[in-house]
This record gives structure tokens, C-alpha cells and sequence, in this order.
């Protein structure tokens, strides 16, 4: 059952995809054939991808008025995607689904966020509500992740257990307040994402999920640890001077 609420043509659903041939095919189909009624926009960022993806995606949005299509030629990265993603959003969007190319397993997710978002400003799918929640996640990112979330505790005086996730559903105000507030240009911008809304008080709440890991049939992962670390160090530092050195922030 979805919000009364989110009736007709108001959500856009944001996604970057470099080199997704395999995921795009499968995933856009999906969320087209469920949640249609609710779609205003599903804006694919091709970021910079060397295979089938942007031709694959013109297939498909040739099928369907409702896919958008924004193609990146320089300067790939998580981070850079999202922010072109976000300047394209439709102005009358009222609310924004951030998730992966390879979130095939989170569909049924995508409607239990639908039917709770009237409630929040934001929500997110954290993998750390529920137990085994997490198939063949890897140890040294499991590590890493729970304590970036520790020091976000400790030194920030945030609860949430998830928010560097991307898969994350907020109002479209909420978006463009937090867009000029980021910086990375990798993955990092999935904390900067996250985070900020809650120092800026906005309701941010969150809904258990699933977290599948790649298979070879869904191409490599970009995500690589000893690469991105130090621009998930530079965002903890950046949330450290917005709490505490900045003026007071409401949502």
C-alpha cells in the first residue's frame, strides 16, 4: 500500500550508471513495470562508460518518455554524476529515489519507502537493521563502514546506522538544500548525502534492506576502499566544521 501522498507522477528517481550494460536492461524495466504511476522521471547519468550502456539506453528511452537521459564525457566519479543528475531534475519533482544500477535485489524496497516517506523528509535502506541483510559483503568494507558510523556517533551525535547507502528517497526541497553542500566527486558524496540532512535537522529515517554483492553477470564493482578513503576522510572533516563551526542549520 503506497502514501496517499505519492499518487501520480511525482517522483524522480536518480541514477548513475558507468558501464552498467548488463544492470540497466534488467533494473529500469522493473521499476517502469511497478511503479510507473509514481514516476515523474528516471534521469540515467551515463557517466563517461566505455561499453553498451548509452546505447542501451537510448533503446530504452525510446520506449518510454519517462527515462531521461544525461550523458557525461569527462571527469567520471560517483560524486560528479549525482550533482549533474540533480541539476537536471524536473522542477515540479517532489521527491528524489537515489540507488544503484545493481540494486535489483531492493525493487520491492522501492514501494515500502513509497508507503512511508509522508512520515519523514527523508529515508534511507540501511543494511544494518536486520540480521543477514548483508550477502557476501566484504569484511574490510563491513569494517571500514561501521566505523566511519562510530565516529558519526561519537563525534557528531548521529544515530542513523546506514547513511552512506545510496539508495535513499527524499523531498526534492531537501535535495537542492543540501546540493550546494557537496563536494566529493567519488563515492564520498554518498556520505555527504547523508549526513548533512541530519545536521541540518531534517527527518531522516530509515527502513531495513538487503545488500546483494556483484555477481560477474553484473559487471565489477567501482568501489575500491584505499581509493575513496581519503575523500571519505575529507567529508568527516567538512560534517565536523558544519556542526560545530557553522551557523545553526534547520532543515
Amino acid at each position: 500500500m503506497v502514501s496517499k501522498y505519492l499518487k501520480y507522477n511525482n517522483i524522480s528517481i536518480l541514477i548513475p550508471a558507468r558501464n552498467e550494460e548488463p544492470n540497466i536492461k534488467i533494473l529500469l524495466p522493473l521499476l517502469l513495470k511497478r511503479y510507473s504511476q509514481h514516476i515523474r522521471e528516471i534521469i540515467l547519468v551515463n557517466d563517461c562508460s566505455t561499453d553498451g550502456t548509452q546505447n542501451v539506453l537510448k533503446k530504452l528511452k525510446e520506449k518510454n518518455s519517462q527515462i531521461r537521459l544525461v550523458n557525461r564525457k569527462a571527469n567520471p566519479g560517483v560524486g560528479n554524476a549525482l550533482k549533474e543528475g540533480i541539476k537536471n531534475l524536473h522542477p515540479r519533482s517532489q521527491y528524489v529515489l537515489f540507488m544503484d544500477c545493481d540494486f535489483l535485489a531492493n525493487i520491492d524496497d522501492v514501494g515500502i519507502m513509497i508507503s512511508k516517506i509522508d512520515k519523514f523528509d527523508g529515508l534511507v535502506g540501511s543494511r544494518f537493521i536486520r540480521k543477514n541483510s548483508l550477502n557476501s559483503y566484504p569484511l574490510l568494507k563491513r569494517l571500514v563502514n561501521r566505523s566511519y558510523h562510530y565516529l558519526t556517533r561519537l563525534f557528531l551525535k548521529i544515530p542513523n546506522s546506514d547513511l552512506t547507502n545510496n539508495f535513499k528517497l527524499y523531498k526534492t526541497s531537501l535535495v537542492r538544500k543540501i546540493y550546494p553542500l557537496l563536494s566529493s566527486s567519488d563515492f564520498a558524496v554518498n556520505a555527504e548525502l547523508g549526513f548533512y540532512p541530519v545536521l541540518m535537522h531534517a527527518r531522516i529515517g530509515e527502513i531495513p534492506v538487503s545488500w546483494q554483492e556483484r555477481t560477474k553477470q553484473m559487471g565489477l564493482s567501482k568501489f575500491k576502499i584505499l581509493k575513496v578513503g581519503p575523500s571519505y576522510l575529507k567529508v568527516f572533516i567538512k560534517l565536523l566544521q558544519f556542526k560545530y563551526l557553522s551557523p545553526k542549520k534547520t532543515k
